[in-house]
């Protein structure tokens, strides 16, 4: 009898343990630039992870420019560090989050990842 409670106490917590990792886990909003700005609105506030190509890399302003096939954005990279393969051409993924300055968009980045272009890409 001592054996099945301790098997059941052992499940009990394992399942509870479980339970909670998934309720910590935030859904994160994954966009390319196109995506996103076709309706920024509804995304204003939100913590989302967002990849393009950098175009234009400011790093006196720790800013660049995220562009898509259409859209640009941009992307304050002060609160984060810049990985060593984040340049003009590559490929990026940033986790950050979209306001508004009155008429363009920001993405204030948490997080920048370096990485293979195949990786953001959709499947066909």
């Amino acid at each position: 009898m001592e054996r099945r409670i301790r098997i059941l106490v052992t499940l009990g917590l394992i399942v509870a343990l479980l339970g909670l990792m998934l309720i910590s886990v935030e859904p994160e909003v994954d966009l390319s630039v196109d995506q996103l700005m076709e309706s920024p609105d509804q995304y204003e506030g939100e913590t989302l992870r967002l990849h393009g190509t950098v175009q234009i890399l400011d790093m006196e302003n720790h800013t660049l420019i995220l562009a898509g096939e259409t859209f640009t954005i941009e992307i304050d990279y002060s609160g984060t560090s810049l990985p060593s393969g984040a340049d003009e051409g590559k490929t990026i993924s940033v986790r950050g989050e979209l306001t508004s300055n009155g008429e363009d968009w920001i993405t204030h980045a948490y997080e920048i990842k370096t990485g293979c272009p195949s990786k953001y890409e959709a499947e066909a």
